[in-house]
């Protein structure tokens, strides 16, 4: 079966665990996967000011500094692709509430509407298929495509899409149906 839904795998970096405290996107990723390849001309990528400043502690997990950011992109501007990525595309994250609750906080705090989506979440598959939630690591290594995760957007965004293609060989491509959530409308 040829699977025609393009997967857009997202990821994001931010200055903490917990956007309703606070925290906010300082890094976005988009890795478009179609016809079971990741499609390396349509990837998105930007850091993004998030107009607050990085604490230590994150900067030393994922080495993006306040100096990096501080020409970036604000959200207005990235949200815009992230809404044209979203269209007529399925969204893929591993957590995908974590990612989608910071975009939920980003839209509002600039004035926009939350965004609409179909997503899937690989902890949700790998829950189905290993009885228990699995780090994005573990699966990186059981799948022998790293041995760890580097806490950046892009490459955190193209390790879940090599880890979304073998869960899809996994499960079966007819099976990801099964996974589909919708993200809004009261989410």
């Amino acid at each position: 079966m040829v699977e025609e839904n393009v997967y857009c795998v997202l990821d994001t970096e931010t200055t903490g665990l917990n956007p309703w405290f606070g925290d906010r996107i300082i890094e976005v990723a988009i890795v478009p996967v179609y016809k079971g390849k990741i499609v390396n001309s349509w990837i998105y990528h930007s850091l993004v000011n998030p107009s607050i400043p990085i604490p230590a502690l994150s900067e030393k997990i994922h080495g993006i500094s306040n100096a990096q950011i501080a020409d970036a992109p604000g959200l207005e501007r990235v949200l815009d692709n992230i809404r044209a990525y979203t269209k007529d595309t399925i969204l893929v994250m591993h957590n995908a509430t974590m990612d989608l609750s910071f975009l939920d906080i980003a839209t509002k705090e600039v004035g926009q509407f939350p965004i609409n989506a179909k997503y899937i979440d690989t902890l949700e598959i790998s829950e189905s298929l290993y009885g228990k939630r699995r780090s994005l690591e573990s699966l990186v290594k059981e799948f022998k495509l790293g041995s760890k995760v580097p806490h950046r957007a892009l490459q955190d965004a193209i390790l879940t899409a090599k880890v979304f293609l073998k869960l899809s060989e996994k499960i079966g491509i007819e099976n990801l149906r099964e996974f589909v959530r919708i993200w809004g409308d009261g989410q």
